[in-house]
């Protein structure tokens, strides 16, 4: 029988602290939690106004008269301005929330019960994680102190108390905490993780510009997968100094110095150029991926099925992805590498409608085999009627070859090795699909935020990618782009899904030969894709 823990009474009080900040929030709407800590007065007048209008629901809970809407609604502004001082003047963002006085707020009976259901507390962890992303920081952290106390294993829980502590400013109560030194250190995977063999030869190449602590996490979880192949890691000459050599060699995996900053195509052209001669197919990763720690396996199993027909040319990976500015809690999750609480919390907010729509989702339909379609998240968009299949992840493989009958990437088109590939498989009637396979987390634009927008725009040659793709390949890009990906592959998804699963190409080559008549049929006047940015100025328009 599990004995009960108790908590040193410094944290007890602390965690009173945080549960009334807590309901403030559900009272107020405020979004940042209000601090109490070293505030022992304002904390004692909080907790009065908050009894009066706790009291004032149980006793006249389904009046709707309009004096009491206005006592309650001064109430819940000197609340405000209570709880939080000075600040409490100034107006803040409000989010629509359901307030206690409603009686809508749900309690947490449902969900307490996975407590104490298993040794295992990942459950508990999870659920506390996401109910903080709904902004119910106070159910949240019942949920971790009740696990804490029943005396069941809590390392997890443990930690993630820590975590809210230091957040709400109680420094010297986390310090109390047992277990906490090691709950702290970086989850990391087995270095002795079986690594799936394979006849085919594979090479990543991961392009980088900065030694970020989103870079470790993910070339640390790519590096201790079931990846059995080369890892070249190309640094970008953003930075003089190579500030990402160190990492690579402590995780021993290849690293590349560029002596300039020149783009992607230049970066991937020396990648590829340094892998191992015998390799066969070539990965482009973003550093931004937290990696599942199997996955190979299956990637190997799509390429061995397709390889020898030589008629699949870009192998995307799905992925979902966030933003960092979401929640500091999901981005703790990446850094610490936790892939499996991280793929869970993202899968669950496609169930909670203020989170649905945070999270993009870029994997193929459930059901599918090895191949299938997925969404574009930068493009597809229902509300707007936008509808685009994915066309290039942020793990995308293709053969060496493909690189090779290419003369390598165009570095005049510093940021379109994308797209070239994209136009040469269409032009030699090879496949653009994605895997059904464990999906990649991405933190999207991470990297972006650090570049030196000023530098960007003065160096001219970064903006070249669009002229020269129309240039040299005779086709505005969107137009080329849409007409592929929201036409032709949108409108026949099912049956190149159904081919591709039965290794059965040629039953779909009529999917290019369309393709190629709408790219020179499509004019302005016939085209129905509104949404299209470049329809303002489209240089399709019908003859005179």
């Amino acid at each position: 029988m599990p004995i009960p823990i108790k908590l040193p009474e410094e944290v007890d009080k602390a965690i009173e602290r945080l549960r009334l900040s807590g309901e403030v929030q559900d009272w107020t709407g405020i979004l940042k939690p209000v601090r109490f800590v070293g505030q022992p007065q304002r904390e004692q007048k909080t907790r009065k106004v908050l009894a009066l209008l706790q009291k004032r629901v149980r006793n006249a809970p389904l009046k709707r008269s309009a004096i009491n809407s206005l006592i309650n609604s001064v109430l819940i502004k000197s609340l405000k301005v209570i709880s939080q001082g000075k600040r409490g003047w100034r107006r803040e963002k409000v989010r629509s929330i359901a307030l206690p006085i409603n009686g809508q707020i749900k309690s947490l009976e449902d969900v307490t019960g996975y407590v104490t259901a298993s040794d295992n507390e990942d459950q508990v962890v999870r659920l506390a994680l996401l109910l903080r992303l709904m902004h119910r920081r106070r159910d949240a952290l019942d949920l971790l102190v009740k696990r804490i106390r029943s005396g069941l294993a809590s390392h997890q829980c443990q930690f993630w108390l820590h975590y809210l502590l230091i957040e709400a400013g109680e420094k010297r109560a986390s310090k109390l905490l047992t277990n906490t030194k090691e709950s702290l250190q970086t989850n990391q995977v087995s270095t002795n993780t079986v690594r799936h063999r394979s006849k085919l030869r594979y090479g990543i190449v991961m392009l980088t510009m900065f030694d970020s602590e989103v870079f470790k996490s993910s070339l640390r979880s790519l590096a201790q997968s079931d990846f059995d192949g080369e890892i070249l890691v190309v640094e970008d000459g953003y930075e003089a100094d190579s500030v990402c050599r160190e990492t690579c060699e402590h995780l021993k995996v290849k690293y590349l110095k560029q002596s300039q900053w020149h783009g992607s195509a230049a970066a991937m052209n020396d990648g590829i150029a340094h892998l191992e001669s015998h390799t066969d197919i070539v990965m482009f990763a973003h550093n931004d991926i937290l990696w599942p720690q199997r996955w190979f396996d299956w990637y190997d199993r799509a390429w061995q099925a397709a390889f020898s027909s030589q008629r699949l040319g870009l192998l995307n990976l799905g992925y979902v992805q966030f933003k960092r500015r979401q929640d500091p809690t999901l981005y703790e999750l990446f850094l610490r590498g936790e892939y499996a609480h991280l793929r869970w919390i993202l899968n669950a907010t496609r169930d909670v409608s203020q989170l649905k729509d945070r999270v993009q989702n870029s994997q193929v339909r459930s059901g599918e085999q090895l191949f299938g379609t997925a969404r574009d998240p930068w493009n597809d968009w229902t509300p707007d009627v936008r509808f685009m299949t994915g066309r290039f992840s942020v793990g995308a493989s293709f053969p060496v070859e493909s690189w090779r009958a290419l003369g390598g990437f165009d570095p005049s088109m510093p940021y379109g090795f994308d797209l070239e590939l994209q136009h040469y498989c269409l032009d030699n009637r090879k496949w653009i699909l994605f895997g059904n396979n464990p999906p990649l987390i991405h933190l999207a634009s991470n990297d972006t935020q650090a570049i030196d927008q000023d530098r960007l725009a003065k160096t001219t040659t970064l903006h070249q990618t669009y002229p020269q793709f129309e240039e040299k390949y005779g086709w505005q890009l969107e137009h080329f782009l849409n007409v592929y990906f929201s036409e032709t592959a949108f409108i026949y998804q099912d049956e190149i899904i159904r081919a591709a699963n039965a290794l059965q190409f040629d039953k779909i080559d009529f999917v290019f030969d369309d393709f190629q008549r709408r790219l020179r049929e499509r004019t302005l006047d016939n085209c129905e894709l509104t949404w299209c940015r470049s329809r303002s100025n489209c240089a399709y328009v019908n003859p005179a």
